[in-house]
Protein backbone atom coordinates (compact mmCIF):
# COMPACT_ATOMS: atom_id res chain seq x y z
CA UNK A 1 0.00 0.00 0.00
CA UNK A 2 1.24 3.15 -1.06
CA UNK A 3 1.07 6.59 0.77
CA UNK A 4 -1.46 9.08 -0.10
CA UNK A 5 -0.70 12.75 -0.17
CA UNK A 6 -3.40 14.91 1.69
CA UNK A 7 -3.94 18.19 0.07
CA UNK A 8 -6.23 19.94 2.21
CA UNK A 9 -8.66 23.07 0.75
CA UNK A 10 -8.30 26.59 0.36
CA UNK A 11 -11.88 26.18 1.69
CA UNK A 12 -11.02 24.25 4.84
CA UNK A 13 -8.30 26.85 5.34
CA UNK A 14 -10.47 29.65 5.35
CA UNK A 15 -13.30 27.72 7.11
CA UNK A 16 -10.90 27.97 10.21
CA UNK A 17 -9.04 31.60 9.16
CA UNK A 18 -12.42 32.93 8.32
CA UNK A 19 -15.36 31.86 10.16
CA UNK A 20 -14.48 30.30 13.13
CA UNK A 21 -11.25 32.03 14.27
CA UNK A 22 -12.84 35.17 14.60
CA UNK A 23 -15.70 33.64 16.53
CA UNK A 24 -14.00 32.22 18.80
CA UNK A 25 -11.35 34.79 19.89
CA UNK A 26 -13.73 38.25 19.05
CA UNK A 27 -12.41 41.65 19.78
CA UNK A 28 -9.16 39.80 20.87
CA UNK A 29 -8.61 37.87 17.76
CA UNK A 30 -5.54 39.76 16.19
CA UNK A 31 -3.41 39.66 19.47
CA UNK A 32 -4.25 36.45 20.45
CA UNK A 33 -3.03 34.94 16.91
CA UNK A 34 -0.37 37.45 16.75
CA UNK A 35 1.01 35.29 20.07
CA UNK A 36 0.22 32.21 17.89
CA UNK A 37 2.49 33.40 15.75
CA UNK A 38 5.29 33.83 17.82
CA UNK A 39 4.22 30.24 19.29
CA UNK A 40 4.57 28.57 15.82
CA UNK A 41 8.25 30.21 14.95
CA UNK A 42 9.64 28.74 18.44
CA UNK A 43 8.12 25.67 17.03
CA UNK A 44 9.35 26.06 13.76
CA UNK A 45 13.01 28.13 13.78
CA UNK A 46 14.50 28.91 10.59
CA UNK A 47 18.14 28.92 9.86
CA UNK A 48 18.67 32.25 8.64
CA UNK A 49 15.71 35.18 7.36
CA UNK A 50 16.00 34.13 3.98
CA UNK A 51 14.23 31.21 4.52
CA UNK A 52 10.56 32.83 5.60
CA UNK A 53 9.87 33.09 1.76
CA UNK A 54 9.87 29.14 1.35
CA UNK A 55 7.74 28.71 4.58
CA UNK A 56 5.71 31.04 4.07
CA UNK A 57 5.05 29.37 0.70
CA UNK A 58 5.13 25.90 2.37
CA UNK A 59 2.18 27.27 4.77
CA UNK A 60 -0.11 28.49 2.32
CA UNK A 61 0.67 32.31 3.90
CA UNK A 62 0.98 34.35 0.58
CA UNK A 63 4.21 35.10 -1.17
CA UNK A 64 6.28 36.95 0.95
CA UNK A 65 9.03 39.88 -0.34
CA UNK A 66 11.49 41.65 1.00
CA UNK A 67 11.18 45.41 0.44
CA UNK A 68 13.81 47.08 2.71
CA UNK A 69 16.49 45.80 5.32
CA UNK A 70 17.50 48.17 7.37
CA UNK A 71 19.90 47.78 10.58
CA UNK A 72 16.64 48.43 12.67
CA UNK A 73 13.88 48.36 10.51
CA UNK A 74 13.00 45.72 8.33
CA UNK A 75 9.91 45.78 5.74
CA UNK A 76 8.57 42.92 3.57
CA UNK A 77 5.46 42.69 1.11
CA UNK A 78 2.76 39.51 1.84
CA UNK A 79 1.30 39.44 -1.28
CA UNK A 80 -1.92 37.10 -2.13
CA UNK A 81 -2.30 33.87 -4.09
CA UNK A 82 -3.67 35.50 -7.41
CA UNK A 83 -6.32 32.77 -6.93
CA UNK A 84 -7.12 34.02 -3.51
CA UNK A 85 -10.89 35.18 -3.49
CA UNK A 86 -10.71 35.98 0.51
CA UNK A 87 -8.43 38.78 1.53
CA UNK A 88 -10.14 39.36 4.60
CA UNK A 89 -8.92 37.71 7.60
CA UNK A 90 -6.48 38.25 9.91
CA UNK A 91 -2.62 37.95 8.96
CA UNK A 92 -1.43 38.56 12.73
CA UNK A 93 -0.32 35.38 12.79
CA UNK A 94 2.20 35.78 9.80
CA UNK A 95 2.86 39.12 11.75
CA UNK A 96 3.90 36.70 14.99
CA UNK A 97 5.72 34.37 13.24
CA UNK A 98 8.15 36.94 11.43
CA UNK A 99 8.85 39.09 14.52
CA UNK A 100 9.52 35.62 16.50
CA UNK A 101 11.91 34.69 14.20
CA UNK A 102 13.33 37.96 14.21
CA UNK A 103 13.93 37.68 17.87
CA UNK A 104 15.45 34.06 17.41
CA UNK A 105 18.05 34.80 14.98
CA UNK A 106 18.99 38.06 16.09
CA UNK A 107 18.63 38.09 20.38
CA UNK A 108 16.47 40.84 20.55
CA UNK A 109 12.93 41.94 20.86
CA UNK A 110 10.87 42.80 17.67
CA UNK A 111 7.74 43.97 17.09
CA UNK A 112 5.87 43.75 13.78
CA UNK A 113 3.48 46.19 12.62
CA UNK A 114 0.93 45.56 9.80
CA UNK A 115 -0.57 47.80 7.31
CA UNK A 116 -3.33 47.00 4.93
CA UNK A 117 -2.18 47.98 0.96
CA UNK A 118 -4.44 47.06 -2.10
CA UNK A 119 -3.98 43.13 -2.61
CA UNK A 120 -1.24 42.59 0.12
CA UNK A 121 0.27 43.88 3.54
CA UNK A 122 2.73 45.96 4.05
CA UNK A 123 4.45 44.49 7.42
CA UNK A 124 7.42 46.75 8.84
CA UNK A 125 9.69 44.66 11.56
CA UNK A 126 11.06 46.75 14.44
CA UNK A 127 14.00 45.27 16.22
CA UNK A 128 15.53 46.55 19.28
CA UNK A 129 18.88 46.25 18.72
CA UNK A 130 21.82 48.25 20.82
Amino acid sequence: MSEEVRKYTDFGYELLREALLPELLNDDQDDILYLGGKLLARKYPLENIEQLSAFFDKAGWGRLELVKSGKKTTTFDLHFFEDEKRENFSRHIEAGFIAAQYELLYQTTAEAILERKRRRFRLHIHMDLM
